[in-house]
C-alpha cells in the first residue's frame, strides 16, 4: 500500500499528502457560481506561518531583453515571412526543447530558457512567454498520464501533464461554418499512448497550478512558510480551486495543525467542489486518528465528486483495497470506470472488489471486460488466469 498524503502539480508533482492538477474550465464556472452565491472561504488561524515573497505573475513570464531579441529575430526573420505565427513559433520551440534536460522543477521562463531545463509546466511557461511577445493567444488542457510514484517524507507524488494550445492568428471561418475549436497547434512535451485528455483550463487555474508546483517542491523540502506563502498567492487567481485549497490543507498538516487540515476539506466536501485528492486526503486524516465510522459515512460522498481523472480514483481505489475496505474500493474503481470505461485497470479492479464482496458473478463479467480491454499481453494473461481460477470455484 501506498502512504502519503496526495497533492497535485503539473509534470512533477501531485500534492496529495506530485508533469499537474487539477484544476478546469468546470471550476471557473463554479467560482463564478460561488461568488455568487457569496461563498467565503473559512476562517483559519495562519499565525503558525510566516508570509514570505514569491514570484509574481509579471517575473514568471518575464524574459531577458536577449532572449527577446534572440525569439523576434527568428520570428520576423524574412525568410519565415509566409509561415503562419504560431507555426514560427512552433518552429523555434522545436529547436529549443531538443537542447532540453526534462526534471522535475518548475521554473520561471528566463530560467527555463537560460538553464535549458524543466518540467511540462516550465514548457508551458516558455511557450505563454513567447506568444504573449507576438501577440499569440493560447490555451491550455490537462492530460491525464498513468501514474509515476514517489513517496518522499509522507508525500506522494503522482504524475499528470499540461499540453497547450497555440491559436492561428490569421484564421477566418468561412461565412456560415460552424467552428468547434479554432486553427491552433497542440504542444505536448510527454505524450502517451495511455494519456487521457482532461479539460481545458483557465489562465487563472493555470497560474493556480504553478503556484500548487511551487508549493509541492516546498514541502517536500519541508519549508512549510514557502508552501503556504506560495499557496496564499495561487488562491489570488482562484479562491476555490480545490487543488490549491487541498494543498493549503496539506500545509496545515504538516506543520501539526490537522484540525485546520480538516476544516478546509469539509469545506469543499460541503460545497461540492472537492476533488479525488481532497477526498483522499481526509480519509488519510481520519484513519490517522481512528475515526473509521465517518471514513464509511464519507464513501458516501464519493458519487458527488467530479474528478475526470480516471487514474486518480484508480490509485485510491488501489489504496482502499489494500487496506482491505473492500466496499470503498469498489466505489473508487466504479467512478473510475464512469470516467474512463476503456481502462482494463478500471475494470480489474471491478472485478476484484466484487470478488471480495461476494458478487462472484460480477466479478466474472469484469475479468471478461478487463481481458477485452487489454492490449499488453501480460495484462491479458494476469486476467485470464484469474478468470480461470475464479471459474474453477464457482463449479
Amino acid at each position: 500500500m501506498r502512504n502519503g498524503l496526495k497533492f497535485i502539480t503539473a509534470c512533477g508533482f501531485l500534492i496529495l499528502g506530485g508533469c499537474s492538477s487539477v484544476a478546469n474550465q468546470q471550476a471557473s464556472l463554479l467560482q463564478e457560481t460561488l461568488e455568487q452565491q457569496q461563498l467565503t472561504l473559512p476562517n483559519l488561524n495562519t499565525e503558525i506561518f510566516t508570509l514570505l515573497p514569491v514570484p509574481t505573475e509579471a517575473e514568471i513570464f518575464s524574459l531577458t531583453e536577449a532572449q527577446k531579441k534572440h525569439f523576434l529575430d527568428y520570428y520576423h526573420d524574412p525568410r519565415n515571412r509566409k509561415i503562419a505565427g504560431h507555426l514560427r513559433l512552433f518552429n523555434y520551440f522545436d529547436a529549443f526543447v531538443h537542447q532540453f534536460g526534462f526534471r522535475g522543477a518548475t521554473l520561471k521562463a528566463s530560467e527555463a530558457l537560460s538553464l535549458k531545463n524543466g518540467n511540462c509546466l516550465t514548457l508551458a511557461i516558455v511557450t505563454k512567454a513567447l506568444a504573449d511577445i507576438v501577440n499569440l493567444e493560447v490555451s491550455y488542457q490537462v492530460v491525464h498520464a498513468a501514474p509515476v510514484y514517489a513517496l518522499n517524507s509522507s508525500l506522494m507524488t503522482l504524475s499528470s501533464h499540461v499540453r497547450t494550445y497555440i491559436y492561428d492568428p490569421n484564421y477566418q471561418p468561412s461565412l456560415g461554418m460552424m467552428v468547434l475549436r479554432r486553427r491552433s497547434i497542440i504542444i505536448d512535451y510527454f505524450p502517451s499512448e495511455s494519456d487521457i485528455r482532461g479539460e481545458h483550463i483557465s489562465h487563472n487555474d493555470f497560474m493556480a497550478m504553478y503556484y500548487q508546483n511551487i508549493a509541492a517542491e516546498a514541502l517536500l523540502n519541508d519549508q512549510l512558510d514557502y508552501a503556504y506563502s506560495t499557496l496564499q498567492q495561487g488562491l489570488t487567481f482562484n479562491p476555490f480551486n480545490a487543488e490549491t485549497l487541498n494543498s493549503l490543507a496539506v500545509t496545515f498538516n504538516r506543520a501539526g495543525d490537522a484540525k485546520q487540515a480538516e476544516t478546509l476539506y469539509k469545506f469543499m466536501l460541503d460545497n461540492d467542489f472537492a476533488s479525488g485528492n481532497v477526498i483522499s486526503n481526509y480519509v488519510a486524516l481520519l484513519q490517522s486518528q481512528g475515526r473509521d465510522s465517518e471514513v464509511a459515512a464519507l464513501a458516501q460522498k464519493v458519487a458527488e465528486i467530479n474528478d475526470d481523472n480516471p487514474y486518480r480514483w484508480i490509485d485510491m481505489a488501489d489504496d482502499a483495497f489494500a487496506a482491505a475496505q473492500y466496499t470503498l474500493a469498489f466505489k473508487y474503481y466504479q467512478k473510475a470506470n464512469e470516467t474512463a470505461p476503456y481502462l482494463h485497470e478500471g475494470q480489474f479492479g471491478l472485478a476484484k472488489s466484487h470478488y471480495q464482496l461476494g458478487r462472484l458473478n460480477s466479478a466474472e463479467k469484469a475479468l471478461n471486460k478487463a481481458i477485452e480491454l487489454s492490449y499488453k499481453s501480460h495484462d491479458r494473461r494476469l486476467y485470464e488466469a484469474k478468470l480461470h481460477t475464479l471459474l474453477m470455484e464457482k463449479n
